[in-house]
């Protein structure tokens, strides 16, 4: 195993540092917004605008990669981000932000993409769940460290916003100074919203509303927090016990999800979604440590949903490849985290900060409707094809990684 990591170190090492930098700015943002005296509407737009910007660099940037190669397409983004950064520390004006938050959403897939293309190039078959697996992993713990720096100095000021642009720097040179041979070019996949919708019900709809609820999330959970008596440092830790919550809930349900029938597993995680969602709406206390207990419940019941339903997308595919089918829930999720705060911030300026977990409870009760109403009208009389894999977030990239896009491959070539 460790013959292989090594020449993979530095890209982990790179996915490391930019998301240390990106952790943190992630909930730096709507706190700096919120000191600049802008309403929730206006905070949640800046984070439908950044994954409006992810969005659009899926689409554009392997033609970027193709003409430039990765660790050029890598610098230049990063350094674009960085440069983002700093800017949005010295900018006051709304429409600034947005350009600027879409910019950095834009740069953001690229980068990932630049990363987990090369991981895909350089991963075994036969390790390829075992580094997926380790990426998933350094994802959360590094976007979880990122929060930890909200403790050393005060929003309102630049400081914090130097230091994630500094890590999102660093980020350049393990990339940069690497002596392994840059991958081939990144393909651009085919969306078929129509044919996805055919392929997996369950999945597409339940993506939508999970990405919804997740962007509104990210976007908005930093306010929420703060509207609680919780200081920039406990508003970091709030993120924090969120992401970790996610964590330790993305394996066991994986494997659950491997035993039985999947949607049986997407509907009672979104009931209890559902249900930590309506506690953290109904919380009064301030200052409370019991605020970070649900935090923890939140990010369990949210955040394995994605992966879930990619798994289950493929335990449907007929005439689709793996690649095309999960692109296409990657798709759904991002449009739906491109959606969501676009409703719950409106809410939240209008009934407080509460009314985001309102949106996520509905959002939920509605996606769980929608998997009963599709058990009873359809039952599922297979085993599953290819088992669960933690499947992050990212760009279609990170798809090729998958072991499971491998072993559909190697069937449809026999």
């Amino acid at each position: 195993m460790t013959r292989y990591l090594l020449p993979i170190a530095s890209l982990l090492v790179s996915v490391t540092l930019l998301l240390i930098g990106h952790g943190l700015q992630l909930t730096l943002i709507p706190l700096r917004g919120e000191t600049l005296g802008w309403s929730a509407a206006e905070i949640g737009l800046t984070g439908s605008t950044y994954f409006l910007g992810f969005v659009v660099g899926c689409l554009t940037i392997p033609r970027i990669i193709a003409r430039v190669g990765h660790i050029r397409t890598f610098a230049v983004l990063a350094a674009v981000a960085t440069a983002v950064i700093l800017v949005i520390a010295l900018s006051h004006t709304l429409l600034a932000w947005l350009a600027l938050r879409f910019i950095t959403g834009w740069a953001l897939s690229g980068l990932y993409m630049v990363i987990e293309s090369w991981l895909n190039e350089k991963s075994p078959t036969q390790l390829r769940g075992a580094i997926l697996s380790l990426y998933a992993m350094l994802t959360m713990i590094a976007i979880a460290a990122g929060q930890l720096f909200l403790a050393q100095a005060d929003p309102s000021q630049a400081t914090l916003f130097i230091v994630a642009a500094l890590f999102l720097c660093l980020s350049i040179l393990p990339v940069g100074l690497s002596a392994s041979t840059a991958p081939l070019p990144v393909h651009s996949v085919r969306f078929r919203p129509k044919q996805l919708f055919k392929t997996s019900q369950v999945s597409v709809i339940a993506a939508l509303l999970g990405g919804m609820v997740t962007g509104s999330f990210w976007a908005l959970g930093p306010l929420f927090a703060s509207s609680h008596g919780l200081s920039a440092e406990r508003v970091g830790l709030f993120m924090t016990a969120a992401i970790l919550g996610g964590a330790a809930f993305q394996f066991p349900l994986g494997r659950v999800s491997d035993r039985i029938d999947r949607r049986i597993v997407i509907l009672v995680l979104t009931v209890l979604g559902a249900g930590a969602s309506a506690a953290m709406s109904s919380f009064t206390a301030t200052g409370s440590d019991w605020l970070f207990a649900l935090a923890f419940l939140f990010g369990a019941t949210s955040m394995p949903l994605y992966a879930l339903c990619v798994a289950h997308a493929n335990d449907n595919l007929t005439d689709s490849t793996f690649v095309e089918v999960a692109s296409g829930i990657l798709m759904m999720n991002s449009v739906g985290a491109v959606i969501g705060p676009t409703i719950a911030a409106p809410l939240m300026s209008l009934f407080g900060p509460s009314a985001m977990f309102a949106f996520a409870t509905a959002s939920y009760l509605a996606a769980a409707i929608w998997c009963a109403v599709r058990l009873q009208a359809h039952a599922v009389g297979r085993d599953h094809f290819q088992p669960y894999a933690p499947l992050p977030e990212t760009t279609q990239s990170v798809i090729d990684l998958d072991p499971r896009t491998v072993a559909q491959e190697t069937n449809l070539s026999r």
